[in-house]
């Protein structure tokens, strides 16, 4: 059985497993520990969370949360959803989907946003958010770093 739910205390066990998660989810990432700092302002924060998703005491798969403010409303912003290679196809993407929106409703979001690559290999992705509902919008992509 699948268990969703925010972490809520720092663990070096999963904060590993993370790295291994991101490191499948992109290969951008080196598949390092998620530092202890990020985790723990993220844990502390109420506008922010990461909801894991534990099969047999394991980490199988997560997303992170936060809540965007906007002037008249906010919005439930997702990043990194990623389930281990291992498990996908046995729902745990959909249950943290549903976990999400779940979260968003009751931090008094209305309205979900996320991003997913259109490139190679993410085609399953975008499927994926599809077939649970999400529609492509029409915006162009804009990245600034600071």
């Amino acid at each position: 059985m699948i268990e969703i739910g925010p972490m809520t205390e720092y663990d070096g066990d999963i904060a590993e497993k993370m790295g291994v998660l991101r490191r499948q989810l992109s290969t951008k990432h080196d598949g390092s520990p998620i530092a202890r700092e990020t985790l723990e302002e993220i844990i502390e924060s109420p506008y922010h969370d990461v909801l894991m998703a534990i099969e047999d005491g394991q980490l199988v798969g997560m997303v992170v949360v936060s809540v965007v403010m906007l002037t008249l409303s906010r919005n439930v912003y997702m990043e990194d959803l990623v389930v281990d290679e291992n498990c996908r196809g046995k729902g745990v993407g959909g249950q943290l989907l549903d976990a999400v929106k779940e979260w968003g409703r009751q931090k008094g979001c209305r309205r979900l946003e996320f991003t997913s690559s259109s490139r190679d290999g993410k085609a399953g992705a975008r499927g994926f958010y599809e077939s649970h509902g999400a529609n492509v919008r029409e915006t162009d992509p804009y990245r600034v770093e600071l």
